[in-house]
């Protein structure tokens, strides 16, 4: 019994490292969701004959502005996309913790049980 409560643990810690690595993933990408949002806004203020330029690498690189707008709105999809997945397996990864928290409270209970009455055995035996 004490095995499969030792198992258990060892699941359930698991779990809480992946949710540590999806929670910091999910982090990412809501700051990364943010700062396109501002580019965007930023984006919307400019005139049309604005010039706008992409920083690519140590380089500026001229861009024309409906493309800029266009690929700052791919990468919000993609980024939101990204997002959503995450969030669903953060939601999967809870559920089976909670799962094996009750299933380890079980075990533990049990044991309780198992424990209290070969205690009442060894009264009873004196």
């Amino acid at each position: 019994m004490s095995k499969r409560v030792d198992a258990e643990t060892a699941k359930y810690r698991v779990l809480q490292e992946e949710l540590q690595v999806l929670v910091t993933q999910q982090q990412k990408y809501t700051q990364q969701a943010n700062e396109n949002s501002m580019v965007k806004q930023e984006l919307d203020l400019v005139h049309d004959e604005t010039k706008v330029y992409k920083m690519v690498g140590p380089v500026l690189l001229k861009q024309d502005l409906e493309e800029a707008k266009t690929n700052v709105n791919k990468r919000i999809e993609f980024i939101n996309h990204e997002l959503e997945k995450v969030q669903k397996k953060i939601e999967e990864k809870e559920t089976e913790a909670i799962r094996v928290r009750k299933e380890i409270a079980t075990i533990q209970m049990e044991m309780q049980k198992q424990a209290a009455e070969a205690s009442r055995n060894a009264i009873a035996a004196n």
